[in-house]
């Protein structure tokens, strides 16, 4: 990539690259989970409370670094569907514990798919280890660099 773009972005410069990758990843997963009357928060939130039991609004948006309003709302949304339950803590009276129902846990595997056809067609298959550790490198160093 050696062109600059005519906008803003400039495709000699990694951050640039990484955003413009970043944004067609997520138009496309928004794309496909539309189907499904989803989006890519919705996904997120599904495959969190799918992987911790017992989970409750404030700690998913905190595990998603999502504000409270954003998680309401895709809380509402989600239940409304009939992809997840809301049921009273018997920990603690005031919070819910988010439960995936029959719906929920069904959609997983579909939402899988999207993501793994998504790479396949970007050939992630193809990228070495290497390249794999040192993206996972920079991506920790620069989540380091916004605490």
């Amino acid at each position: 990539m050696t062109s600059k773009n005519k906008g803003f972005y400039d495709c000699n410069r990694l951050g640039d690259i990484l955003f413009i990758f970043h944004k067609n990843h997520k138009t496309y997963l928004n794309n496909e989970l539309a189907r499904y009357d989803l989006n890519l928060i919705h996904a997120l939130c599904i495959e969190r409370i799918h992987l911790n039991h017992d989970i409750n609004q404030k700690d998913l948006a905190d595990d998603l670094y999502l504000t409270k309003g954003a998680i309401t709302k895709a809380i509402k949304k989600l239940e409304s569907n009939g992809y997840i339950l809301r049921e009273k803590s018997s920990k603690d009276s005031r919070a819910n514990i988010l439960k995936l129902t029959q719906k929920g846990l069904d959609i997983i595997p579909v939402i899988k798919k999207i993501n793994f056809d998504w790479e396949s067609e970007m050939g992630f298959d193809n990228l070495t280890s290497e390249f794999f550790k040192t993206f996972q490198e920079l991506a920790s160093k620069s989540a380091k660099l916004n605490k």
